[in-house]
């Protein structure tokens, strides 16, 4: 039966890393300089419409006003939704993550034969952290 649990857990431990890898994708795109891409992508396909009509300047006016458009579209995208929703499921991440190690640490220490009041300590450890804010990296600027 002991087999069993150890099993269990090492499936718990192989999907809590991937959540940390889904985790760490979404902390990748709030990266300073990621969000305003999406809108100069917008802008340069625009402003190249703009180059092959240089010839015809009623053209010209229109391509210039497409990308100013997509600038705008596309900053505001990232910034009003794209942004706040990878924030969300960061958020919902973390929490799966911690709910999913805590279930490990409490299986694997009733495998060890724990104190009960032991291991309510060890646990409740757990909801404490859930409610610090998450460490930023290295790399990042505060």
């Amino acid at each position: 039966m002991d087999s069993g649990f150890y099993a269990a857990c090492a499936g718990l431990r192989a999907q809590s890393q991937s959540l940390e890898v889904a985790a760490h994708n979404l902390a990748n795109v709030n990266t300073p300089g990621f969000s305003p891409t999406i809108g100069i992508i917008g802008a340069v396909l625009g402003l190249i419409q703009v180059m092959q009509h240089l010839d015809k300047i009623d053209e010209v006016g229109r391509g210039i006003a497409v990308a100013f458009v997509a600038t705008i579209y596309g900053v505001g995208a990232a910034n009003l939704f794209f942004l706040p929703a990878a924030g969300k499921l960061k958020i919902r991440i973390r929490d799966e993550q911690i709910i999913r190690e805590m279930t490990l640490e409490g299986v694997l220490s009733i495998l060890e034969g724990m104190n009960p009041r032991m291991l309510e300590a060890k646990l409740l450890g757990f909801l404490t952290h859930a409610h610090e804010p998450a460490p930023q990296s290295e790399g990042s600027s505060s």
